[in-house]
């Protein structure tokens, strides 16, 4: 049984890139080997990604989500999805007034952006350049099925709008521009790009509408002491402001630092493997 300060530990939920996999996006056997352990022993184990859902599948798949809690959460807390029944539990949409807000804004500054819609599997891309690299053979669509040209006059309510801009100074004039619109919710990702969703969006909330889902669908009795959260990026922050239980992996930025219960090595390093075998340990 894994327990911090006397609380049982019920369901693990954990980041993806920078976290859950390496910097070469591969799962280690380590990490998934006790996740699945856990798993069998009781544990519900889901994940909290700014992807969509079908963009992180693979690793949904190899840690047998899919066979025990059923639930992921994507787009940056806009979505919880199902993925045993492949259909979404939970949603939370920009308006299409809104996404017509963000994408003037957008446009303004001559910023490339991707933009995923409501029941649509196509990524909509927005820029010559980002156009075509999405449209190579391989490249990384979010689980999307296909990438085409966005069209300013065809937006609808979205799950979620990812912008990138060449220029770190112009980026930041942006997105201090993004984050006074209302009804949104700008996810820094990096100096120069961010996750656009819903203002009710966000990892924290949308973990506490897993609470929920899993409580009712799975009978169980999960509070937010008994959840244990790994994260390691800005996007990350709600998870950590929402639960005590937050562990940040030790290159977090230091704002997600200052709001972490502990801190644990490398996703490079198996990180979240060590923290957990540490828990067993002292349990």
């Amino acid at each position: 049984m894994l327990k911090i300060n006397n609380h049982e530990i019920k369901l693990i939920v954990t980041d993806v890139d920078g976290t859950l996999v390496t910097d070469q996006q591969e799962l280690p056997a380590i990490v998934q080997n006790k996740l699945i352990g856990l798993q069998e022993a009781g544990v519900y184990v889901s994940i909290a990604s700014g992807r969509m859902p079908l963009g992180f599948d693979n690793y949904t798949t190899a840690l047998k989500i899919k066979d025990y809690s059923q639930y992921v959460i994507g787009a940056n807390g806009s979505l919880v999805y199902d993925a045993k029944n492949d259909k979404i539990a939970y949603s939370s949409l920009m308006s299409i007034n809104d996404v017509q807000t963000v994408v003037t804004i957008l446009l303004k500054y001559q910023c490339e952006f991707t933009i995923s819609y409501e029941h649509d599997d196509t990524l909509y891309c927005a820029g010559e350049m980002l156009l075509k690299i999405k449209s190579e053979p391989g490249a990384f669509l979010d689980g999307m099925k296909i990438a085409k040209p966005f069209q300013v006059d065809k937006i609808k309510a979205a799950n979620k709008i990812v912008a990138k801009h060449n220029s770190t100074a112009v980026f930041q004039e942006m997105f201090q521009v993004l984050r006074k619109v209302q009804n949104i919710n700008v996810e820094q990702l990096s100096d120069y790009g961010c996750d656009i969703v819903h203002a009710q969006s966000s990892k924290g909330q949308a973990i506490l509408h897993l609470v929920d889902i899993l409580n009712q669908a799975q009978k169980t009795n999960i509070k937010i002491e008994n959840v244990l959260y790994f994260g390691d990026n800005y996007n990350d922050r709600s998870a950590f402001e929402v639960l005590p239980y937050a562990i940040a992996m030790e290159h977090a930025p230091t704002e997600v630092l200052k709001l972490a219960f502990d801190v644990t090595g490398s996703n490079n390093a198996a990180g979240i493997y060590h923290y957990l075998n540490k828990l067993e340990q002292n349990n």
